[in-house]
């Protein structure tokens, strides 16, 4: 058996576990002190006396009582003692099984019989009042009674409140506590998965709470801020990069322009504008939108925006159902289907399908075309930054940013991103996002 499946995964659980055994060894210990040190020890003390008296009560029902203890009667045992011969059997005790009362009376009649030397039988009564009733073998026909007043002072709620009180309120306890050290971890998992999505400025509170818990929050601030300034000088470095490389590419243009030999100005002129949209998809990849609010829009009306911008270039087939308004990130959805669009018009073959529909409460976006498909073994590389599908797609040239840019915009959103071939052939790229306003 493989006892670490039964081992709490939650810090709660675990330090629930941790001190109800130490709860419950504490109150064993309790009972084991009790018992041999106080109970014991007064079982034993009572059981000398009560088995003096009964001797005597024995001779006495017997008739053998030494002469120079004739004054020992019954009446005098009952004054001094309390104990009593019973034997009229309408006054007999009503014998019946008491499990939790036998674990006493069953200890005190063995203390008697070691005392009589013969077995005693030991029955408790505790209502209306507590008495004692004692039996021996040699005096038939009669039972020893013996009051305890001092018993009816018993207060049950106090054992109740010590055996299940003391361990429901360390429980209480346990909980409460460590809700309290789990909120603000609950808050630092949160912040670090927004940091995760892009949301540098992301920050915690350092005025509040244990002084363990301002340091970590703190920390994670400073962290935060240095992922900012390192996120703004990347994305400054790429746009003076991007300035920077323009200019020659613009006079290398004007030259190809101006060559005589047509077919090989027009190779020059596609490079050129290979390379202009391979610093594009630079600059889009770190501004991954992560900035931009997001705002109820129209998807259809967006769909058919970008549909628009490329009618010139390839033909797109529209499939849209009618959908109410989406919280999204309108630029970044936008930069999203462009590159969808424009990854089809490249690596694949026209028409270019377009499919917005609602799928209970998501919305799904697909897009498809009719070339050739790709390796499935491909897709997991093909979403990471600079991979191309080179061996199963054309040899036309690119950054491989396309899909990386798609994935963390989708990530994003919330969403679900599936790449996959079309049963009748071509790539197929479906979104799954969700309608409702996603946390940010």
């Amino acid at each position: 058996m493989n006892w670490r499946r039964l081992k709490p995964r939650s810090a709660l659980w675990r330090t629930t576990l941790v001190l109800a055994i130490v709860v419950l060894a504490s109150q064993f210990l309790s009972l084991a002190f009790f018992a041999l040190n106080l109970y014991s020890p007064e079982v034993q003390q009572h059981a000398k006396l009560s088995g003096t008296v009964l001797r005597l009560l024995r001779q006495s029902e017997q008739g053998s009582l030494p002469a120079a203890e004739q004054r020992y009667d019954e009446r005098w045992i009952e004054h001094h003692f309390a104990m009593t011969v019973v034997r009229d059997p309408r006054r007999f005790p009503r014998l019946m099984v008491k499990p939790l009362a036998d674990v006493f009376t069953d200890y005190y009649a063995r203390q008697l019989s070691e005392q009589l030397h013969e077995p005693v039988r030991v029955f408790f009564v505790f209502k209306p009042v507590p008495v004692l009733w004692l039996h021996l073998p040699s005096m038939r026909g009669v039972w020893v009674r013996e009051p305890l007043p001092y018993f009816a002072n018993y207060n049950p709620f106090v054992i109740i409140a010590w055996g299940l009180g003391v361990p429901l309120l360390t429980i209480v306890a346990i909980v409460v506590l460590v809700r309290q050290l789990n909120r603000p971890l609950k808050r630092l998992e949160q912040a670090a998965l927004r940091v995760a999505r892009g949301l540098y400025g992301t920050q915690l509170d350092v005025e509040h709470g244990p002084s363990e818990i301002r340091a970590v929050n703190g920390a994670f601030n400073r962290m935060t801020r240095q992922l900012v300034q390192a996120d703004k000088d990347r994305s400054f470095m790429l746009a003076g990069i991007s300035h920077d490389l323009r200019t020659p590419l613009t006079r290398m243009r004007l030259s190809a322009e101006m060559l005589t030999d047509r077919e090989m100005a027009e190779g020059f002129i596609l490079d050129i504008q290979d390379m202009d949209e391979i610093l594009d998809q630079f600059v889009a990849y770190t501004r991954d939108g992560s900035e931009e609010v997001a705002e109820r829009i129209d998807l259809v009306a967006l769909v058919q925006e970008v549909a628009a911008q490329f009618a010139a270039m390839v033909e797109i087939r529209l499939e849209l159902a009618a959908l109410p308004k989406v919280w999204v990130k309108r630029l970044s959805l936008k930069r999203l289907l462009g590159n969808l669009v424009n990854n089809a018009r490249r690596y694949g073959q026209p028409p270019i399908d377009i499919q917005l529909r609602q799928r209970g409460t998501r919305v799904e976006l697909s897009v498809r075309d009719h070339g050739r498909g790709i390796d499935p073994a491909e897709v997991p590389r093909l979403l990471q930054p600079f991979q191309r599908g080179e061996n199963a797609r054309s040899g036309s040239s690119g950054s491989g940013l396309g899909l990386a840019i798609v994935q963390r915009i989708v990530r994003l959103h919330h969403g679900r991103l599936l790449v996959s071939n079309h049963p009748d052939g071509g790539l197929l790229v479906r979104i799954s996002l969700p309608m409702t306003r996603y946390p940010r």
